[in-house]
């Protein structure tokens, strides 16, 4: 399921929609602006599974997931422009690589310039509450340099969650997002 870290949602409804959101980071204490990302700890399949078919059949691992030796997983980022703002709201996800695409990031990790690397297809691979089916859904997986996980971009399609990457949303949606998926 989604998890996030500490969110500050007293008066949402009453806040100034120009003002960024904050947060306080669970990991560093910190308090940072605009939204936290949503996060998967893995692709909805290794959530499928029973204890006894991840521990025999799964590898899960902070950015990479393997069923067997025939799916392959890479955790990415899934951004939601809001508009009028140069905040995003986004959604830490996972996305299928073919076996060749992802031994080409996995050996390239460590390397500060992955996104020599190029696009690679990919399915996506959570299911986003408040969407229609989001499983499946095409994409492109965007290595991106210095360390940072790769973008994905969703094939532009009628699907509600690819027109909100392609349009934006606006910070009210966001926010309403946030309270009904998240802090709710």
């Amino acid at each position: 399921m989604v998890t996030l870290s500490s969110y500050h949602r007293e008066g949402i409804a009453d806040m100034d929609k120009t003002m960024p959101m904050s947060f306080i980071c669970s990991t560093c204490g910190q308090t940072h602006e605009g939204f936290p990302a949503l996060a998967f700890k893995a692709p909805a399949p290794w959530d499928w599974a029973s204890e006894e078919e991840r521990a025999a059949n799964w590898k899960l691992q902070s950015d990479f997931c393997r069923f067997k030796d025939t799916d392959f997983y890479v955790r990415a980022v899934l951004a939601l422009p809001i508009i009028g703002s140069d905040q995003t709201l986004e959604f830490g996800v996972w996305s299928t690589l073919s076996r060749t695409n992802f031994d080409r990031y996995w050996d390239s990790f460590e390397d500060d310039d992955q996104s020599k690397l190029g696009p690679m297809f990919g399915w996506f691979s959570n299911a986003l509450p408040g969407y229609p089916e989001t499983m499946g859904l095409k994409c492109q997986v965007l290595p991106q340099d210095h360390r940072q996980r790769p973008e994905v971009e969703l094939e532009p399609t009628d699907h509600p969650l690819a027109i909100h990457q392609r349009e934006g949303i606006t910070l009210d949606e966001a926010a309403e997002y946030y309270h009904a998926h998240v802090a709710g």
